[in-house]
């Protein structure tokens, strides 16, 4: 029988809360098929003393932790940038937090064309955490929209550029008006040989990722028993400065820093950060790939500064690394938790 994964039903939490809020509100909302969403999930008309008034934006609706950041939330926008900065009608976003059950919105076709006039080319749109879309706000909010609407009514502000406008003229003057929908089959024409990996990767979608994890995890594994002989060497060789224990206490240090930086990238609920404490844990293999090969081969000599620095340095940089992070991590979840009780004083709900 075919599943439904958890993040569906997340994602439509948040349609459907913004739904039935706006709808509460006389407004009209219209969801966009699943097949046709290129960056927008519905549109929304608004009225006002039971008539349209013609105004009307595109929403784009995340739901789920993923979207919480330091300060707020936010919403990337890297694969639609252009999308929505050149749109006819304002788009606006909404985040929906399954914990917290809120709505909270932004005006991403605002915010995005501030950012472009600036020079800036922003990835992700920030939503503030008192940005908050309820049955409190919502006349005010939908006053606001509007009030943009008004405002930016006859404005195109972002064309098509340059270069891409020369290649449509000479295009035209060549008479290339072909359509290659005409020719090519809906989404491309298919790879045969990678069809059965593919129908097996739909059909079992955790198996990928758990390979992935087992195979990085084992070639990490081995690669730090090998450098083992030649990390003990480097050490003795360089005399214990600041690191008064044996090679073997050294080698404890750099392979529980490696090990600690991997379980915590593949725990931590913030994507960039996840991010940055696997590059930390390569950039220490790497580093001791580089130095333990040059005591165990002789194809190369290690640079002597850098390998005073890696052996000498390392292991007091891994004491005050994980201390922080794992301080930084108790205060992020003191804090999460201090969201919650504000959001339910009157008790947290059951799995919070």
């Amino acid at each position: 029988m075919a599943r439904v994964l958890p993040t569906k039903k997340t994602e439509r939490a948040g349609v459907n809360e913004f739904r039935a809020l706006l709808e509460a509100a006389s407004h009209i909302v219209q969801e966009i098929d699943g097949g046709n969403d290129y960056g927008e999930d519905c549109y929304l008309s608004f009225t006002r003393n039971g008539e349209r008034t013609g105004d009307i934006v595109a929403v784009q609706v995340k739901s789920g932790t993923a979207y919480r950041r330091a300060v707020g939330y936010g919403i990337s926008c890297r694969e639609h940038l252009h999308d929505w900065t050149r749109s006819r009608i304002p788009v606006i976003g909404v985040v929906y937090d399954p914990d917290l059950k809120k709505l909270f919105w932004a005006n991403l076709t605002q915010y995005l064309l501030h950012e472009l006039e600036q020079g800036r080319t922003p990835k992700s749109v920030p939503v503030g955490e008192t940005a908050v879309l309820d049955a409190d706000t919502v006349a005010s909010v939908v006053l606001r929209i509007r009030r943009f609407i008004e405002e930016n009514d006859r404005v195109r502000p972002i064309e098509l550029g340059l270069g891409q406008s020369l290649v449509r003229k000479a295009n035209r003057l060549r008479g290339r008006h072909s359509n290659d929908v005409d020719r090519t089959p809906v989404g491309g024409l298919p790879y045969e040989m990678a069809v059965p990996a593919v129908d097996f990767h739909e059909r079992h979608p955790r198996v990928g990722p758990a390979v992935k994890r087992g195979l990085l995890t084992t070639v990490i594994l081995c690669c730090l028993a090998m450098l083992g002989p030649g990390l003990y060497g480097a050490v003795e060789s360089n005399g214990h400065y600041s690191w008064p224990f044996s090679g073997w206490m050294w080698l404890v240090s750099y392979y529980g820093t490696v090990l600690c930086l991997l379980a915590a990238s593949s725990l931590d609920p913030q994507r960039k950060r996840a991010r940055l404490l696997r590059w930390w844990a390569f950039a220490l293999v790497w580093s001791g790939w580089y130095v333990g090969m040059a005591h165990q081969t002789s194809v190369w000599t290690a640079q002597p500064v850098f390998e005073w620095i890696f052996v000498v340095q390392t292991p007091v940089l891994a004491k005050f690394l994980l201390c922080f992070l794992g301080g930084r991590y108790v205060y992020e979840e003191m804090s999460r938790r201090r969201r919650l009780k504000a959001a339910y004083p009157d008790g947290l709900p059951e799995g919070a």
